[in-house]
């Protein structure tokens, strides 16, 4: 039996202790679903191409608005709940209607700071990697590490955005495996693509062929 079968197999039975909630609107769902059917549609489908500098191709599944500003601010202070398996369902919808589908060898999670871990305990763009592993039968692995403590992006302007994560992340030396790889860089939000764009170009420095990035949600950027 392949893993993803395993895995469905280990969301049922855990459905039972811990039965599957929306993360948009917290009611109950099936133990596959990754949102109710009210809330899902709802939801706006990102349709535009995703450009970030660095990379071989970028995608993104939704536009973050405030039909999903919720539940992504929920995940990043409290990882219970069913966001980080509906956040890497959606990213697994963007990368099969991407171009660059069945081309990656590792997904590559943006690393937390060590002051996010210590506050919540979890980094959530691991989180959705170690789901996004069985949906796409691709492994992950934590290559990134935050080198330098950097100042909350959203409290940046464009510019700023740019210059606060250059020299922010380092090759894990434990993990750094990653010689003429295809990469698939993920977060949880992209707004300028600053981070995704320092993350690609770290890993290339460090010998990836191809780095490819994707988030759940893409916000427009107002400067």
């Amino acid at each position: 039996m392949d893993r993803a079968k395993l895995h469905r197999i280990y969301r049922y039975w855990i459905d039972w202790l811990y039965p599957n909630i929306c993360p948009c609107c917290g009611g109950y769902i099936d133990y596959d679903a990754d949102f109710c059917v009210d809330c899902k549609s709802r939801l706006n489908v990102c349709k535009d191409t995703l450009a970030v500098a660095h990379t071989d191709g970028a995608a993104a599944y939704c536009i973050y608005d405030d039909n999903i500003k919720g539940a992504v601010l929920a995940f990043k202070k409290n990882r219970n709940g069913n966001s980080y398996y509906a956040f890497a369902c959606g990213i697994a919808e963007a990368v099969r209607k991407s171009s660059f589908a069945g081309d990656i060898d590792m997904i590559v999670p943006i690393p937390a700071s060590k002051k996010n871990m210590k506050e919540r305990g979890y980094n959530q763009s691991e989180l959705i990697a170690q789901e996004l592993r069985f949906l796409l039968g691709v492994p992950y692995g934590n290559v990134l590490v935050k080198a330098k403590e950097t100042k909350v992006q959203k409290r940046l302007g464009m510019n700023e955005r740019a210059e606060n994560v250059i020299g922010a992340f380092a090759v894990n030396e434990k993990n750094c495996d990653i010689a003429g790889k295809r990469l698939l860089v993920i977060d949880d939000v992209c707004t300028t693509g600053s981070t995704l764009a320092e993350a690609a170009k770290v890993l290339k420095e460090n010998g990836a062929a191809k780095v490819y990035a994707a988030a759940f949600a893409k916000t427009p950027f107002k400067s």
